[in-house]
């Protein structure tokens, strides 16, 4: 008898702590997440030139870049030499950059900004540095 009042009481607790936990309903959220593109750039420049890439930003984030390589467009050697990165907005011709940074080979983000959605450019340019054209890549991400 004794065993059976235990129970009892045992189960009467249990659903006294089970009690009617009445949760509040809440409205689903949405995340909108915006994937990044990334690109590869490649191109020559010559002693004292420039080249540069328009991209579109489809929405507010951050862009990286890290020149990736360097090389002769002769030999296909790697080129010891620092080239110029820059960002900015596209004028005719050019890119008129607003940040800028001289950096040499590597395969680690050289250059990140945040940048709202719209056009925007990549410039590379030589940094004063270079005697013979040189090809180069650039590893380029934006939202």
């Amino acid at each position: 008898m004794t065993t059976r009042l235990l129970t009892i009481a045992l189960l009467a607790a249990l659903t006294v702590a089970c009690g009617d936990n009445k949760a509040s309903a809440t409205s689903p959220t949405s995340t909108t997440t915006t994937s990044a593109t990334t690109v590869i750039y490649t191109g020559t420049i010559d002693v004292g030139g420039s080249r540069f890439y328009s991209f579109t930003n489809v929405a507010a984030g951050t862009v990286t870049a890290f020149l990736a390589s360097v090389t002769s467009p002769d030999t296909k050697l790697p080129v010891d030499v620092p080239l110029q990165i820059g960002i900015g907005t596209p004028a005719g011709t050019d890119c008129v950059t607003t940040m800028t940074q001289i950096v040499s080979p590597a395969l680690v983000p050289q250059m990140s900004a945040s940048l709202a959605a719209g056009v925007f450019c990549l410039r590379v340019a030589d940094a004063g540095e270079l005697r013979a054209p040189v090809s180069f890549a650039v590893r380029f991400s934006h939202p």
